[in-house]
């Protein structure tokens, strides 16, 4: 199986290009985003939850199609491709079980994003937990407490148990 990659040049080649343009290019439009939120958020105060949440998406969508289109230019992963919608019920309901606390994480964090019951930058307080919020994604929340210790809790637990806002950010609201 291996010999039959590495047979096939141009296509290795293909996969190699795409999967190193994949990446710089997401890693330059992370850059660019980056920059641009700082310079956005440099003269007037504003809520960057939103933009940093956008931020993630964005790259990470990158990253998927990118991939998706450098698997696809191997001979090898469209035969397995084929095989893979043949059984694509059968796969579809394993893996919901396999992640359903994953995906649990992810619609906890488009609601948190939304929502917003709290922000980047508010203290909270969370099962004895108390830190500045740093990042929001849509697996989890990353809290910084005061010995610069990092906390990570999982979005569908945030959403289960009562969060205390201990203060807010001033700067970022309205």
């Amino acid at each position: 199986m291996i010999k039959r990659i590495f047979a096939d040049t141009e296509s290795l080649t293909i996969f190699l290009v795409t999967a190193i343009l994949t990446i710089i290019t997401a890693t330059l439009l992370r850059k660019y985003l980056q920059r641009k939120l700082v310079e956005a958020t440099k003269d007037h105060p504003a809520d960057i939850t939103s933009f940093v949440f956008l931020k993630h998406m964005i790259v990470a969508i990158v990253y998927f199609l990118g991939f998706g289109w450098a698997l696809l230019s191997l001979p090898i992963t469209r035969t397995f491709a084929h095989s893979l919608f043949a059984g694509a019920g059968a796969t579809t309901l394993i893996l919901g079980f396999a992640s359903q606390r994953l995906f649990n994480n992810l619609i906890s964090g488009v609601f948190l994003v939304i929502n917003r019951p709290f922000r980047i930058n508010d203290v909270i307080e969370f099962q004895g937990s108390r830190g500045k919020v740093v990042e929001i994604n849509l697996n989890s929340t990353l809290l910084q407490d005061e010995n610069d210790d990092k906390i990570v809790i999982p979005s569908a637990l945030l959403l289960s148990d009562k969060i205390k806002i201990v203060s807010k950010d001033a700067g970022t609201h309205k």
